[in-house]
């Protein structure tokens, strides 16, 4: 069983810089390596070797390439909040629960940043407590609809999964409910957007 403590690091945690694909929040396997003081191609081992369901794998890790030192294409993955959760599950010490808090933190500022995106500025807390606008109201309601069409006509999973969320986000400042992904498409379409590309 290979060692998975790490070496005692004086040097403060900084924050992790994540990345937005296909509309959710990525870390990547060569930035875990750095940060985790392990080689690449061990972190490419582990992730490979995590005996995942092949659903879990296709959904949270990404097969990635980036050039090295010499200009040639290697292998990487861009892992979800839950794909890093699954792979730093194993990786052990005062270090790593360090890193493993960093990482945690950035995934939490990146995912509110980007949900942000989606009902910004229509609505904020004050205007919850003191009732939204009618003007306000109207402007979510025309989104609704113009989400909701978009969904219908959405030809890719990944489409229907992120419009989904999106009128989930809508309805929800609105204060209505949502039907379920299964009611609304007649099909299992979870809330979450997949990873585009999947685990070799």
């Amino acid at each position: 069983m290979a060692d998975t403590t790490l070496p005692t690091v004086t040097a403060e945690v900084a924050s992790p810089t994540l990345e937005a694909h296909s509309g959710h929040v990525t870390a990547s396997s060569l930035q875990v390596a750095e940060h985790f003081g392990k080689r690449h191609r061990d972190v490419l081992r582990s992730i490979r070797n995590l005996e995942c369901s092949d659903e879990f794998s296709e959904r949270n890790f990404a097969l990635a390439k980036y050039l090295d030192e010499q200009g040639k294409p290697r292998d990487s993955y861009h892992m979800s909040r839950d794909g890093f959760a699954m792979l730093a599950m194993g990786f052990t010490g005062k270090e790593a629960m360090r890193w493993k808090e960093a990482y945690i933190a950035a995934f939490n500022a990146m995912e509110a940043r980007l949900k942000s995106l989606y009902v910004e500025p229509l609505v904020d807390d004050k205007q919850f407590r003191e009732g939204i606008p009618l003007h306000m109201k109207f402007k979510l309601q025309e989104q609704s609809f113009q989400i909701m069409g978009r969904l219908m006509a959405a030809d890719t999973p990944a489409g229907r999964r992120n419009l989904y969320w999106q009128l989930r986000q809508v309805n929800d400042a609105l204060g209505i409910p949502t039907e379920s992904a299964e009611q609304l498409l007649g099909v299992d379409a979870p809330v979450l957007p997949v990873l585009e590309g999947g685990a070799a």
